[in-house]
């Protein structure tokens, strides 16, 4: 990321109905802030990602970051997140919650 900035890069896994998800977040010269994974039992991938999502942003903020690039490769929460697509129902309470931290 830039100068000032940090980057949180969040991930999800599924195996045989078991989901987890993790974060790692870096600054501006790659230096490890902080990471974290988390077992998220039976949902779906589309879930674990946006909980990996919303558990690496609760950190950062809570750290004192504000300058925040998101990266993930699940197309449908970056876009729900973003408000391109309609939030599927099953992360609209993850999504909300990241909507609410970004206003505050």
């Amino acid at each position: 990321p830039p100068p000032g900035f940090v980057k949180l890069n969040f991930d999800g896994s599924l195996i045989n109905s078991s989901a987890a998800g993790g974060f790692i977040i870096r600054d501006w010269t790659g230096r490890l802030i902080k990471a974290g994974a988390t077992y998220y039992g039976d949902t779906s991938i589309l879930v674990a990602e946006a909980r990996a999502l919303r558990d690496g942003l609760r950190l950062a903020l809570q750290a004192g970051f504000t300058n925040i690039i998101i990266e993930g490769d699940n197309k449908i929460v970056i876009q729900a997140l973003k408000g391109m697509i309609h939030v599927p129902w099953q992360i609209s309470n993850i999504i909300e919650d990241i909507h609410t931290w970004q206003t505050h």
